[in-house]
């Protein structure tokens, strides 16, 4: 029986491999355009690094594939960029982590067959499906979380950002001297990812602005987004830029503080639940013996 599903299992997926090289999938013009369009985008000199590595190569072609029906993973590329990731090195790790869960139910039937119990393999082949269709989305669960931490910790730098352009133009420099500048002066990574995306702008010929708003669009971060767009209306007019930025700054404190209560009051939800859960325990752990002795008399 079990042989018999795994010439089957074989003889299907020859099939299937046949009829993929036979009629190959269209290619997803949208799909298309949109890995042309970031080829030619700029990209970190760490994420530019070329290695011949087996795992590069199959990341590859598994963005390909995923490319080529038109799945686009907006928010996961979004996710992946903040990290400083690649589509590629996500694609391989989910593989891996979904062959790791697929591994588990047959590991364990192994192990239950060699001790004499009967096992049912159709039900675990189905078990292990199952199992790597889980895992494969924990790799996502995970990236979605930090890249979540990144994007608040990238917020949370801009308005402290926004004040420090704010101060340069009123010493009197102009914007595109004021927003490098100005980034220059703070420290951590989110300062340096804005310093580095003003500095290639230069280098690509797009006005600070327009590069701010491209990485808020590749980070999907909404101020950043707003940033470039309210930059770009009143770059003319040093006085109002001023008065924006002062403003933007404020508004994004007082969201942050918002946001901050809002955790706070959660947490102390969170611990108001647990203490409740364990007075009811103690007190069932106190009324179980009497409860027991009246029951028994």
């Amino acid at each position: 029986m079990i042989w018999a599903l795994l010439v089957g299992a074989g003889v299907g997926l020859g099939l299937v491999t046949t009829a993929w090289a036979m009629v190959p999938p269209r290619t997803d013009l949208a799909a298309a355009v949109g890995r042309f369009d970031t080829a030619r985008a700029y990209a970190r000199p760490a994420s530019r690094a070329k290695t011949a590595t087996w795992q590069e190569r199959l990341g590859h072609a598994l963005a390909v594939a995923v490319g080529n029906r038109g799945i686009g993973l907006a928010t996961l590329r979004a996710n992946l960029a903040l990290m400083d990731r690649t589509i590629e090195q996500h694609l391989v790790t989910k593989l891996l982590t979904g062959m790791i869960g697929l591994a588990i139910p047959g590991a364990a039937a192994a192990v239950i067959a060699q001790a004499g119990l009967g096992v049912d393999w159709p039900i675990t082949v189905a078990v292990g499906i199952a199992f790597a269709a889980g895992f494969s989305f924990l790799p996502d669960v995970s990236v979605a979380r930090a890249a979540q931490a990144r994007r608040d910790e990238l917020r949370r730098a801009l308005a402290c950002y926004l004040d420090l352009v704010s101060m340069t133009l009123a010493g009197g420099r102009g914007v595109p001297e004021a927003l490098p500048s100005a980034a220059r002066i703070g420290q951590g990574w989110a300062f340096e990812l804005i310093a580095d995306t003003l500095k290639h702008a230069r280098y690509r010929g797009i006005t600070p602005w327009e590069a701010l708003g491209q990485l808020g669009r590749q980070v999907d971060v909404s101020e950043l987004r707003d940033l470039g767009n309210a930059l770009s209306l009143v770059s003319e007019d040093g006085a109002k830029i001023k008065e924006s930025l002062r403003a933007r700054a404020a508004t994004a404190r007082s969201r942050q503080l918002a946001e901050a209560e809002g955790n706070a009051e959660k947490a102390s939800e969170s611990i108001k639940n647990a203490h409740l859960m364990l007075g009811f325990s103690f007190l069932l752990f106190l009324g179980f013996p009497a409860v027991v002795a009246v029951m028994a008399v």
